[in-house]
């Protein structure tokens, strides 16, 4: 053990750690200076005791490793106690469980660490302990020129983002991936790029052609805030790590502060939604990314926040129906849809909705949480779907008429 407290190593024979001799250091001086450092020193010690022991401990499970790594034989647990002072306690029993513990850790840190006995090899005398080096090496990854140039258009959806959060790691990324794979433009290593031959000439010519993505002119506006949100919400749901944020509501443009667990990000109807836990509202709910303003994450990243649901799917709960989407409190809704409108009848209203046939009308009721919706979709089938029970509902048709009226009176 040396004087700062760590476990330096030298080699000795294959297969063998020793621990080094530690050097003799000098008494502190006394004095006046030694005694006003007295209490900075035991302010200190709790705190630096505590980093000094988990210094120790990784050195010591990085050294257990290395040892079985380079070792030709099965190593005894007598061979391992003797390289390490860690193990070598006046009480026997404590420094096995010590070592027990060491072990335990690494095999939940994936290190295949196995225990053979002499009646699995009969060279040895004594069991001992072994890492399989075949499960230890985690196997090359090999793309094709086709994988990564499926790779490379699905990043240009990232890259394209704006607010120019991305475009560095996602070109880093992908020469990572394709670094050993021919020159374009039999494979595009670099984005964007796209290959191109070049007329009468026999070799291959590389022009810049960036994959264009549409955003919407109104949300042009915000690009640099959209790019910064989802930079942050990405690294929310990696970290399960819980998010505050400013939200304007499609339907009334109220704003609301919201905290949000987010579970996923998906892509839907031309616009990247949020889904996830609404502490306000109480209930898994999805939010429009360039309706968000102010997204903060919180802090302690290495500490998370929240556990997402193991029975949650969040490609299901993205591919629901408008009709059972939430905005509201929920209202009993009947709807007579008449030939014109029969489509409709398909959709989904939601787990207890009914359907009832009549000659060629289809009665439809529901719980409808999602007035808007409905509102839109009622007024495009152009009276060939009536409400015939839901109050509210009907009002806020009257109202959206009565709109509509005025403004092109």
């Amino acid at each position: 053990m040396t004087s700062a407290g760590t476990v330096s190593t030298t080699r000795s024979k294959p297969g063998k750690i020793k621990p080094a001799r530690a050097g003799k250091t000098k008494a502190p001086a006394r004095g006046k200076g030694a005694r006003a450092g007295k209490g900075a020193r035991a302010a200190t010690t709790g705190a630096g005791a505590d980093a000094d022991a988990r210094g120790d401990r990784s050195k010591r499970l990085l050294d257990l490793v290395m040892l079985l790594l380079r070792a030709r034989t099965p190593v005894t647990y007598r061979e391992v106690r003797e390289q390490f002072p860690g193990y070598q306690t006046a009480n026997a029993e404590a420094g096995l469980r010590a070592f027990e513990r060491d072990k335990a850790d690494l095999l939940e840190l994936g290190v295949p660490i196995r225990y053979i006995t002499p009646e699995e090899d009969d060279s040895l005398e004594d069991g001992g302990y072994v890492i399989d080096v075949k499960r230890f090496r985690m196997p090359e990854v090999r793309l094709t020129a086709e994988e990564v140039s499926a790779l490379v258009l699905a990043a240009s959806v990232a890259r394209a983002i704006p607010g120019g959060t991305y475009p560095k790691i996602v070109d880093l990324a992908l020469k990572k991936l394709a670094f050993d794979l021919p020159e374009p433009p039999d494979t595009p290593t670099e984005f964007p790029r796209q290959a191109s031959r070049v007329a009468g000439g026999a070799a291959g010519a590389i022009n810049p052609a960036p994959v264009l993505v549409h955003f919407p002119a109104a949300r042009s506006a915000a690009a640099k805030d959209i790019g910064e949100s989802f930079a942050t919400l990405e690294q929310a749901i990696r970290f399960r790590k819980r998010v505050t944020m400013t939200y304007q509501a499609a339907g009334n443009g109220t704003v609301t502060r919201r905290d949000v667990d987010p579970y996923g990000l998906v892509y839907r109807e031309q616009a990247w939604l949020l889904v996830g836990w609404c502490h306000l509202r109480k209930e898994v709910r999805s939010f429009r990314v360039d309706r968000m303003r102010d997204v903060v994450m919180a802090p302690k990243p290495k500490s998370a926040d929240f556990e997402r649901p193991l029975d949650f799917d969040i490609r299901a709960y993205a591919q629901r129906s408008p009709w059972t989407f939430t905005t509201e409190p929920p209202e009993p809704v009947e709807l007579e849809l008449h030939p014109e409108a029969r489509d409709v009848a398909n959709d989904d209203f939601g787990p207890g909705a009914t359907r009832d046939a009549q000659g060629g009308v289809i009665r439809v009721r529901f719980a409808c949480t999602n007035p808007d919706f409905a509102v839109s979709k009622i007024l495009a089938a152009k009276g060939a779907i009536v409400v015939r029970e839901g109050e509210r509902l009907r009002r806020r048709l009257a109202a959206e008429l009565e709109a509509i009226a005025g403004r092109y009176a």
